[in-house]
């Protein structure tokens, strides 16, 4: 479906129906983007989230939406055009840095936090102590395919929950003790068009 500018000017003429009706039958995702690129002047955009996982404040107000839902939030009009269901993984991680320990260090860091882990040691408690970035929790949230470097999500998703494991991706030098600590699980990922709300 290809829209006009001129046919776009007429219908937003007629105030926020005009936007409404503009999108109202856009239905695929080639319509939407078609959409978007020519009406630069409405500042569409196409994207995606997760209502349930996203990090946002704002994320809670997509929450309940479906496939050709049409609403706005006062600053922008949006539309489903479509939903599905997504896997998102969670872990916690010690991170430890190859550029600056040795293998040999690294591999007796490891071996501590596991000893420690399996006397009863709290997962957090470890990773404030030992983890080399600034996640001091090592929570990760959830997290989707493509978020991860590849070697990280792959091995995640060899295991399953409670299991603890390390992750060696040796050409970044990077180098994680992780625990899965939630089953895999499925949410619902919406595509959204979202243009600027008249005023």
């Amino acid at each position: 479906m290809k829209f006009i500018p001129i046919l776009t000017a007429i219908l937003l003429s007629f105030g926020c129906f005009g936007q409404e009706a503009l999108i109202k039958n856009i239905n695929t995702f080639e319509q939407a983007n078609d959409f978007a690129t020519e009406n630069p002047e409405l500042e569409a955009l196409v994207w995606s989230i997760i209502p349930e996982i996203d990090p946002s404040n704002e994320s809670g107000f997509f929450n309940g939406k479906k496939t050709g839902d049409v609403f706005n939030d006062g600053t922008l009009v949006y539309k489903v055009i479509s939903s599905k269901k997504i896997t998102a993984h969670r872990v916690s991680y010690i991170y430890l840095d190859g550029n600056k320990l040795s293998m040999e260090a690294i591999n007796k860091s490891r071996k501590t936090i596991l000893e420690k882990y399996k006397s009863g040691t709290p997962f957090s408690d470890l990773a404030k102590e030992y983890t080399m970035d600034s996640n001091q929790t090592g929570d990760l949230n959830w997290f989707t395919d493509g978020m991860m470097v590849p070697e990280f999500e792959k091995a995640v998703k060899k295991h399953k929950l409670n299991d603890i494991f390390t992750i060696d991706i040796p050409e970044n030098k990077w180098y994680y003790v992780t625990l899965k600590t939630f089953n895999d699980k499925q949410f619902e990922e919406l595509i959204l068009l979202s243009l600027k709300k008249q005023q």
